[in-house]
């Protein structure tokens, strides 16, 4: 579960049940049951009481690690109902909504919830994300997984759809919300509604894929007085590592140096310490 959880595992929480990078998925644990993947079984049983992070052998010749649930790796593990955020724009919108601890918060597109676990984490135990789904039977899996993965108290899951001329936000007084994130197709329509619950200095967010969208919707805000309006593009980029080359003569100096140096000590000549001069065996005298 998201909340407070013990070291150890146990019956009726849900884990991560991880392989590898690409295949990991989310179990609750119940009595009698047992887990399969390609390589192994798991019977849920011999998982119990084990501490997360330990590694488990099972019965083939694979192995998992019981992994805490987090909203990155339910994010990464969950039914895609539909084309959800991953990580990158998450943790941007979470950034630029300055979602702290206690905050509320309106949602409208909650799709597969992956956006909003996160934003539950974010909010805390004293705050409370109100999110709306027009899709009904996708607003009723949501609200069951809110309330399995611990988090019914912080999440109000409505079907709704906020476009609608006629919509209502029951429920919520003005200026009562800290932020609002939207997710729709046509977000335009939905924020002369929303305006009024916002509390004055309140932020609103909306994800669109298309420029066409973004330009309507920066009409939508204008028209009803917001500002300070910026557009952010979130790009994913893996870095490489690599070794730096040099950036100064003096360092190109010193790396031939080296370099001509280990050349002679290959070919056996002998090598100049320093600044000194090189001596030699000594001279013989000659006999008298």
């Amino acid at each position: 579960m998201f909340g407070q959880r013990s070291a150890h595992v146990d019956y009726g929480e849900t884990v991560i049940a991880y392989e590898n990078m690409r295949s990991f998925a989310p179990i609750t644990l119940t009595k009698g049951h047992v887990y399969s993947n390609h390589y192994a079984s798991y019977p849920h049983d011999a998982l119990v009481n084990l501490p997360y992070g330990a590694k488990v052998k099972g019965h083939g010749t694979g192995a998992i690690y019981l992994l805490p649930l987090t909203p990155e790796l339910w994010s990464e593990s969950l039914a895609h109902r539909t084309q959800i955020l991953f990580v990158a724009d998450i943790s941007m919108i979470v950034l630029q909504l300055n979602l702290l601890p206690g905050k509320r918060v309106i949602e409208a597109g909650t799709g597969s919830g992956a956006l909003s676990h996160a934003i539950a984490r974010a909010i805390g135990a004293t705050g409370h994300l109100h999110t709306y789904e027009f899709n009904a039977r996708r607003a009723e899996i949501c609200a069951d997984e809110f309330r399995a993965n611990g988090l019914a108290d912080r999440i109000t899951c409505t079907h709704a759809n906020v476009c609608e001329p006629e919509w209502d936000y029951p429920a919520l007084e003005r200026a009562s919300v800290d932020a609002v994130m939207f997710d729709l197709p046509q977000p335009w329509d939905a924020i002369r509604r929303v305006t009024p619950l916002l509390r004055p200095g309140g932020i609103l967010c909306s994800f669109s894929p298309c420029i066409e969208q973004v330009a309507s919707t920066i009409d939508a805000l204008k028209a009803n007085g917001f500002t300070a309006i910026e557009v952010v593009e979130v790009l994913l980029r893996t870095h490489e590592v690599r070794p730096q080359p040099p950036s100064d003569a003096l360092t190109i100096a010193l790396d031939r140096a080296q370099k001509a140096r280990a050349h002679e000590v290959a070919r056996g000549k002998p090598s100049v310490a320093g600044g000194g001069a090189a001596t030699g065996g000594g001279v013989e005298a000659p006999d008298v």
